[in-house]
Order: structure tokens, then sequence, then C-alpha cells
């Protein structure tokens, strides 16, 4: 089952994934995640017999919200990692 939708064929070279654990924040970068040095990056990879699921961090001003409030600005990037700041403004705007 795709949740996410199918991923596109670069994310799939042994390239793209060889680069993502030697410099995983370069990577991160360039979906434009800056990271401080205190956040510690660990990249793990997935197996057929093994998935991760990468949960969004609530962001600030939520802890109210019910869940289908929240699912309005959760973003594909968030679901897989590469934004880190869901934007608030974007749904009170």
């Amino acid at each position: 089952i795709a949740v996410l939708g199918v991923p596109p064929n670069w994310y799939k070279t042994a390239a793209y994934r060889a680069r993502a654990v030697r410099e995983p924040r370069e990577v991160l970068k360039e979906f434009g995640v800056r990271l401080g040095d205190d956040v510690e990056v660990r990249v793990w990879d997935s197996t057929s017999e093994l998935r991760y699921l990468v949960l969004p961090q609530r962001p600030r001003g939520t802890e109210e919200w019910d869940e289908a409030r929240l699912a309005e600005i959760v973003t594909r990037n968030a679901m897989i990692g590469t934004e880190r700041d869901l934007a608030v403004a974007r749904e009170e705007g």
C-alpha cells in the first residue's frame, strides 16, 4: 500500500540512498531543512521486512486542536521527515 503515493525514481536510486547515508544533513538542506548542531541525525534504511514511520512533531500552539484540524496542516514532506516546522500560520492565515 502506498500511503504517500509512488516515490519518485531518484528516491530509489543507489546514488541517492548512499548520499543520504554519507551526508544526511546536506540532503535535508536540499529539502529546506536546517538542523542545529544539537540535533542528532540517524539514517536507517528500510528493508522488505522492516519499515519506518516518521511522525511529525506537534507544532506549537496546536495543543487544543483535534486530529482533523491537525491533518489539514500536515504535508507530504512532514510525513517523510523533510519538513520540521509545520506552518500553523497556513491554517490560521
